[in-house]
């Protein structure tokens, strides 16, 4: 614990102390929200919108795994290898899609599940006639509260862990896995070898270590922008509530950002790996040389 809290902390120092790093990462997940809010707010009238729309459903991917890409390698190199970060960004798609499809296929068994343990339904008491202005007004009769449903808070809590932890958990330590070098790198010792890796990589998905790490980056990315962005507050004046507002955006944007690039990081460097360079025989070459 002590060792992932130290891990954590200087990802942390490291992180802030790359602003140049920070400011790319800055511009493509800024990309990625103006694409995202365009590609929900157009509507398909003209042939121009409908292309658009269709160019949005491809440059959305790519630039989300872009940005996997780029922190992933960022964290393991110390440097931006571009021409490295476009091919993870194809190897991070390729092995993200059968993951998608699992857990696609698992909620889809869970919604099936939960139908056959439907919530009751509560009886509301029948709403009475009015009454006269010169009678008493009678005091409001409660609304029944209905009594806890633990099956129904079972498959929410599933479906929560599901795409919140293990979706992400998996994907991510594969992401890993396969990092670096080019397509070559990943059959360049079998394909055991490779389907090894894989097993490996979601096995210390759920290590202790590894869901410490998303745990604590899950309250930056996702609880502080929530606390940040949800909560309604009144103020007086348009331009005090507009302002406010901005800045609750940007907040939401920083926490959201800064603590998806901790969190990758983190992860990242919490796998021991010999840079994808380095080969096998590479390494015995300063051996044989001795002897």
């Amino acid at each position: 614990m002590t060792t992932v809290l130290k891990l954590w902390f200087s990802t942390i120092a490291a992180t802030f102390a790359n602003v140049g790093a920070l400011f790319i990462f800055a511009i493509i997940y800024a990309f990625l929200l103006v694409a995202a809010y365009i590609f929900i707010s157009i509507q398909e009238a003209t042939i121009w919108q409908v292309l658009v729309t269709y160019a949005l459903m491809v440059l959305i991917p790519i630039g989300f795994f872009i940005l996997q890409a780029s922190i992933v390698n960022r964290a393991l190199d110390q440097k931006f290898r571009w021409r490295v970060v476009l091919i993870d960004t194809v190897k991070f798609l390729a092995v993200s899609i059968p993951v998608l499809l699992v857990v696609w296929l698992l909620y889809y068994l869970l919604s099936k599940l939960s139908a056959r343990y439907p919530a009751p339904i509560v009886e509301v008491p029948p709403v009475k006639p009015p009454v006269p202005l010169t009678a008493p007004t009678p005091l409001p009769t409660p609304l029944p509260t209905p009594p806890l449903h633990w099956p129904s808070l079972t498959f929410v809590t599933l479906r929560f862990l599901l795409l919140g932890v293990v979706f992400p958990l998996t994907a991510i330590h594969l992401w890993i896995a396969v990092a670096g070098g080019g397509f070559r790198t990943l059959f360049r010792d079998g394909v055991k070898s490779l389907f090894q890796r894989i097993a490996l990589a979601v096995a210390r998905a759920f290590s202790p270590d590894s869901v410490f790490v998303y745990g604590l980056g899950l309250i930056i990315f996702f609880v502080l922008p929530y606390v940040a962005l949800v909560p309604v507050f009144k103020l007086n004046g348009n331009k005090t509530e507009f302002v406010f507002f901005v800045l609750r955006l940007l907040l939401s944007f920083l926490f959201s950002l800064i603590g998806w690039v901790i969190t990758l990081s983190a992860l990242a460097r919490t796998v021991s790996v010999l840079p994808p360079e380095v080969s096998a025989p590479a390494v015995a070459q300063p051996t044989e040389a001795a002897a």
